[in-house]
């Protein structure tokens, strides 16, 4: 019988995923604190960053209310914070980042490639790495899709950039507090769906666990599984292989449902 996901997590089928290779880094981003402004009459000019105290600024991350499982997924992020503002532009290659509505920091990329997909400028406020300041993430953050983590770094005092560039990245994420985890995935075929849990280490998205999830019995062997349920370790090494959702252990049986 075909096993789905979580209403949560609605993925379409016919869908591919690509995973990380089991660490994400944290990529330093092209921030810029001032623009030299420009004589051409014709050009759109830029916010230009203003000199900000930022010893007094203080970057809290929101209170975000857990759901039953212990879990915040992105929905349940606010789209505003107090005293900080995104705003992108019309083709989603910057982000200009406004505290107190001075320009803090923007954000782009030398390939001025989108910082997220389909033009999706939805923007929520989060703390991603658990680390009580407060992070952006860009984009739908849902399968077949890339978005853009921003994570507030207090030593350099702005914002780091976070994800993979033009690939799927941080699709349907969900975070899980009480473990300091980040699950993410999506669909791997119209039969398959992977999903993720990575950890934090040294500013560093470590995948130490990862769930397949294949309903029909005859792609067994392309994914190299022999239960509808399979949960491997970082190393492929498998954990559990079980018929039910509810009998993956830990918090992996509050991320599908039978």
């Amino acid at each position: 019988m075909k096993k789905n996901i979580s209403n949560r997590f609605a993925l379409p089928l016919a869908v591919a995923l690509t995973m990380g290779m089991g660490v994400i880094t944290a990529c330093n981003t092209n921030a810029t604190s001032t623009q030299e402004q420009t004589t051409d009459s014709t050009a759109t000019a830029e916010p230009v960053a203003a000199e900000m105290p930022t010893e007094d600024v203080k970057m809290k991350a929101p209170e975000i209310e857990t759901d039953a499982n212990g879990m915040i997924t992105l929905e349940q992020c606010p789209t505003t914070y107090e005293g900080l503002r995104v705003e992108l532009s019309d083709d989603i290659t910057k982000a200009f980042i406004y505290l107190d509505d001075q320009l803090l920091q923007t954000i782009s990329d030398t390939d001025e490639e989108p910082l997220a997909t389909d033009g999706d400028k939805s923007v929520h406020f989060m703390d991603a790495n658990f680390d009580g300041y407060v992070d952006i993430f860009i984009g739908p953050g849902q399968s077949r899709t890339y978005s853009t983590l921003l994570l507030w770094d207090p030593a350099a005092e702005q914002f780091a950039r976070m994800g993979l560039l033009g690939e799927p990245a941080l699709q349907n994420i969900v975070l899980h507090p009480a473990t300091k985890s980040v699950f993410d995935g999506g669909s791997a075929s119209w039969c398959a769906i992977y999903f993720s849990r990575s950890i934090w280490e040294g500013g560093m998205l470590k995948k130490v666990e990862e769930v397949t999830n294949v309903n029909d019995p005859e792609q067994y062997g392309e994914y190299e599984v022999n239960a509808p349920y399979t949960l491997k370790d970082a190393d492929g090494k498998v954990i559990a292989a079980t018929d039910k959702a509810s009998e993956l252990p830990g918090v992996w049986k509050t991320i599908f449902q039978d």
